[in-house]
């Protein structure tokens, strides 16, 4: 059910990751889908992608309403999102997933820029800069230590 809307209204990533968050679910003691229908759980599975995703943003590609992903499973949107969150709890899915992102998604996450030094978040350009400062001076250091060499060995 999820590969038919994802190849009529989404991409190959969603279709994929649609893919491996039913496997995943399907490893679980207790499968979720197993109770409850189908349809439903399928249309969660999307929404629960779709919201970590910016699908229902329309400035994000591809673009779908949660109403038209709804009306497409024939399920009530409702339903479907108290599903999508209990997927998403279950599986700790929050935005810029590395598991579940999409790789638009990874691609543009603002995090990527990012590093934690002594517990204080710093640009990684930042932290380039300090490296490129202190090997200039490390090889100025080298080179004064060099002529002193020569300087000796004359």
């Amino acid at each position: 059910m999820t590969d038919g809307f994802a190849d009529s209204y989404l991409d190959e990533d969603y279709k994929i990751l649609c893919q491996k968050l039913i496997n995943k679910m399907s490893r679980k003691r207790q499968v979720p889908f197993l109770s409850g229908r189908l349809d439903i759980w399928a249309a969660a599975v999307v929404y629960a992608l779709g919201q970590i995703n910016f699908l229902f943003d329309r400035s994000f590609e591809p673009y779908v309403s949660a109403t038209n992903l709804c009306d497409y499973f024939g399920a009530s949107q409702s339903t479907v999102s108290q599903k999508a969150k209990k997927i998403r709890d279950m599986f700790k899915m929050g935005y810029f997933n590395e598991e579940f992102s999409t790789e638009r998604v990874q691609k543009d996450n603002p995090f990527n820029n990012l590093v934690m030094i002594n517990g204080l978040i710093v640009p990684v350009s930042a932290v380039l800069k300090v490296l490129e400062k202190k090997e200039s001076k490390l090889q100025t250091e080298l080179e004064l230590e060099d002529e002193d060499l020569e300087t000796e060995e004359k």
